[in-house]
């Protein structure tokens, strides 16, 4: 923490060093916005809407057992902790949001995601080794949110706090193929009401923008299958640069840290003494869930302020790993490619 607090007081200072903006904040320029993964970035004038799509995907491959790297054939088979681990998974994401300023002072925004996630798993019985293969898709938690003005200064500077609330419409009783209920990652919500707390600084010079983002997710309770989730810490630092009228690029930093499960599924606690124990996994084991994460990513946006598609917004952003240490053992993650468009009218 006074790592990241360092930052986020160098960042400040620094923006305050830059030439000022003239006049308020504006996201009427290809740099008014965040980096594309960054939600509830910005607000609206009254009477204003914002849709939007994002499209995320993310490939994880080889294991990790905390920060080390972990053969899979190690821990599979006769007297090794498990039959099975996953050994390669993407998970795809559509968002589909929008946002409405009902006032100068408050600006509402839901969210909507539908996921497809595959998984591969390596699978040891006797002297045989085999490759299974799992999915999950369906709509996700929906995600209700307030976003409230604090304070906007005539330099370019502003502050807005989040309220937001996800109510637990994803699945969390998707099966395999054979019926069997699969594995705590490969659920598509968290089963549980969460609260949605952020707080949000933007800044913005004449040609560079720059914001800050420090939120979380804290589960209300547990779920219909007696666990919930862990909490979650996010912490984000963004800058950007306008290069044009129409295009900037942006760099972000991201830390990420989720606690491991409270509880646990019955269903797929079974699944862990299945055949005296020969098919746990990793992906059963409420312990191996959750991480802590630092990535660092680019991206690259386009707004167009005249014209047919005056107010249309696109963006891209790449992601990986600076850091990453888990919890138990679990997949690696490789790389995340973000999509997005945006309308504001």
């Amino acid at each position: 923490m006074k790592k990241l607090t360092t930052k986020l007081l160098l960042l400040a200072t620094t923006a305050s060093i830059l030439n000022a903006h003239e006049g308020p904040w504006t996201a009427g320029r290809p740099d008014g916005h965040a980096p594309i993964t960054v939600m509830g970035d910005h607000m609206h004038a009254m009477g204003e809407w914002m849709l939007s799509y994002r499209y995320m995907t993310m490939d994880m491959e080889g294991l990790s057992k905390g920060s080390s790297s972990v053969d899979p054939n190690s821990l599979i088979g006769m007297g090794k902790p498990y039959g099975m681990v996953p050994i390669k998974m993407s998970m795809n994401m559509h968002m589909l949001g929008a946002m409405h300023a009902i006032s100068e002072k408050w600006t509402l925004m839901a969210m909507l995601n539908y996921l497809d996630n595959e998984m591969d798993m390596l699978m040891k019985m006797g002297m045989n080794t085999s490759t299974e293969y799992a999915e999950s898709n369906g709509f996700g938690d929906i995600k209700l949110s307030g976003l409230y003005n604090l304070a906007s200064w005539n330099n370019g500077q502003r502050v807005h706090l989040n309220f937001g609330i996800s109510a637990p419409t994803g699945s969390i009783d998707e099966k395999a193929s054979d019926g069997k209920i699969l594995g705590y990652g490969m659920q598509l919500g968290s089963g549980t009401w969460d609260f949605l707390p952020a707080l949000t600084f933007l800044g913005q010079t004449d040609n560079y923008s720059w914001g800050a983002q420090v939120g979380g997710v804290l589960r209300i309770g547990g779920n219909d299958r007696d666990y919930s989730l862990g909490n979650r810490f996010d912490a984000i630092l963004w800058g950007a640069r306008k290069l044009t009228d129409s295009f900037s690029l942006s760099a972000k930093f991201d830390y990420v840290t989720q606690g491991e499960i409270d509880g646990k599924d019955a269903d797929i606690e079974k699944r862990r003494t299945d055949n005296m124990g020969m098919m746990d996994s990793p992906g059963f084991d409420p312990a191996s869930q959750g991480r802590d994460i630092s990535t660092f990513g680019l991206g690259l946006n386009y707004y167009r302020r005249n014209g047919t598609f005056k107010g249309h917004r696109l963006a891209v952003e790449w992601e990986t790993p600076m850091s990453e240490d888990v919890n138990g053992v679990q997949l690696e993650t490789d790389s995340i490619w973000s999509l997005g468009w945006q309308y504001a009218w």
